[in-house]
């Protein structure tokens, strides 16, 4: 190539880093857009550097990552709790309660609320037109969602490659909790209204519209006071940053105030706001609960982007906010809590770690363009094409249950108790709603002597037979390695109905 040549095709690089910028735009979809200023540079106003990788390649690396993740998740449902959430929307399509008690075991005792019914509804709407294979679709889609929202979230913070990078990370800090049930939602949300406290912490304007959409956090999932913890975060760092006065800062602080207002007015009503109490209860028998481990993926690599924004800021000599540190206490803090919320750590620091990645790079970052934005949202839409072409023959079948023992359990008499694996307890709540399982993942409708109990009846622990007198079941569908089986057939003299791949159908003597 001439050196003419190479001028002008740096020239035509040069033009196409500053054709058509992407509006900055306040709103829930520009909420979590840019903060030019985090690296002390306005994006547009800096002549951009060729990189290693050729513009064009660069444009397209967002749009990868959240392809990738997307085609990943294109699998059969897999989740034991998918089952109930279908048969929760299928049962308010019905009756359309949202309070009550449980319609389903015998052996709930708890008030029951749907305050997931906002998915719930489309995951049974979905099954009923399509099918079981379009309800797997909704993972890669709930997957697009968040990559989608990380992009919008770092992307303004940091270049192309940065953005990319911490995008990738993320999903894997993530990956353990990538499942289909809606709490997908509440990691998209975190990431947006991160990002748009970040932006209030710069140029101290209130987002109003997290107001609204907290309403639609708190009728989607049960993590919805998270989003009320950020907000309240950040207005603590930013009264400590002082870059606003009194006045602008109680407007503020107004904000998660009329948050939490606006969760109380779900049809769930104000006994929502004590939902996440009644979970406390019995997280203590539930592995999700535990505290992670660094042998756990996803735990590793959150720990990967925390150490890498504590690092670079103690090299630093730019201060950092209050606001900033905040925040990552509160990642941080979330991450170490809980197996759970681990991916709601990384949902919390990923915006503030791209801007603190992009300290380590060049400032002449590439501004957001449109051929960028196409690219990202088309290789999106790719990915969630593929998912829909290879899951009709991939998820026509579930791949837990106990599927192989549908005949069988669907000739037992309506109202039957069954004493079942817990596991599989909302698979049967789903596929047949002629039973009664003793439990299932709604462990909030279950008192914590109950739970206690049945995991000693799964232990075959002292007392065992007990569990059996209590809840008066003549069925029991268990996993056939459980100890239990072997303890009811040789010591109970159950009977051996069916053997099924994973689980075995068992009767009380007559």
């Amino acid at each position: 190539m001439t050196s003419d040549s190479r001028g002008a095709a740096s020239t035509a690089e040069r033009h196409e880093h500053h054709r058509g910028d992407v509006s900055q735009a306040d709103g829930p979809g520009a909420g979590v857009t840019g903060d030019a200023a985090s690296s002390g540079t306005t994006a547009a106003a800096v002549p951009t550097r060729r990189g290693a990788l050729p513009l064009r390649v660069r444009q397209a690396l967002p749009g990868v990552v959240v392809l990738l993740a997307v085609v990943l998740t294109a699998r059969p449902v897999g989740d034991p709790d998918t089952f109930w959430h279908l048969a929760a929307g299928d049962y308010l399509r019905r009756s359309w309660t949202f309070n009550g008690p449980d319609p389903w075991s015998t052996m709930s005792t708890q008030p029951w609320r749907l305050h997931e019914w906002l998915p719930e509804l489309l995951m049974s709407v979905v099954q009923e037109v399509l099918g079981l294979p379009a309800v797997a679709w909704l993972l890669p889609l709930g997957v697009a969602a968040i990559g989608l929202t990380l992009w919008r979230a770092t992307r303004p913070r940091a270049s192309l490659l940065a953005s990319a990078a911490v995008t990738s990370v993320t999903f894997v800090a993530m990956s353990q909790s990538l499942s289909l049930r809606p709490h997908l939602l509440s990691f998209a949300f975190a990431v947006a209204f991160t990002a748009a406290w970040l932006r209030s912490a710069q140029d101290g304007r209130p987002r109003w519209w997290l107001v609204p959409v907290t309403w639609l956090w708190a009728c989607s999932h049960g993590m919805w006071f998270f989003g009320v913890a950020i907000g309240v975060v950040a207005v603590l760092g930013i009264a400590l940053d002082r870059v606003v006065g009194l006045r602008r800062w109680l407007r503020l602080a107004a904000v998660p105030v009329a948050s939490v207002a606006a969760a109380a007015l779900t049809p769930t009503g104000p006994s929502l706001l004590l939902s996440p109490f009644a979970v406390n209860e019995t997280t203590q028998f539930i592995e999700e609960w535990m505290p992670p481990s660094v042998r756990q993926p996803g735990f590793l690599a959150f720990l990967v982007l925390a150490a890498t924004v504590v690092l670079v800021w103690a090299r630093s000599r730019r201060p950092v906010r209050w606001t900033e540190v905040l925040l990552v206490g509160l990642a941080i803090g979330l991450a170490l809590l809980y197996a759970r919320t681990v991916a709601l750590g990384a949902a919390v620091i990923a915006p503030v770690a791209a801007a603190t990645v992009q300290t380590l790079l060049p400032p002449d970052r590439e501004p957001v363009t449109r051929r960028e934005t196409r690219l990202t949202v088309g290789l999106t839409a790719l990915g969630l094409l593929l998912a829909a072409v290879v899951l009709p023959a991939r998820a026509a079948v579930p791949t837990w249950g106990a599927g192989d023992l549908d005949a069988r359990l669907s000739a037992l008499p309506a109202g039957t108790v069954v004493c079942n694996d817990y596991g599989v307890g909302g698979w049967l709540i789903w596929s047949h709603p002629n039973l009664r399982p003793t439990i299932d993942g709604r462990v909030e409708v279950y008192a914590t002597g109950h739970v206690k109990e049945h995991i000693d009846f799964e232990h075959a622990a002292p007392g065992w037979q007990s569990y059996l007198a209590k809840t008066r079941c003549d069925y029991a569908l268990l996993g056939k390695d459980q100890p239990v089986v072997e303890a009811l057939t040789a010591q109970a003299h159950w009977n051996m109905l069916q053997r099924g791949s994973q689980y075995v159908l068992l009767r009380a003597p007559r």
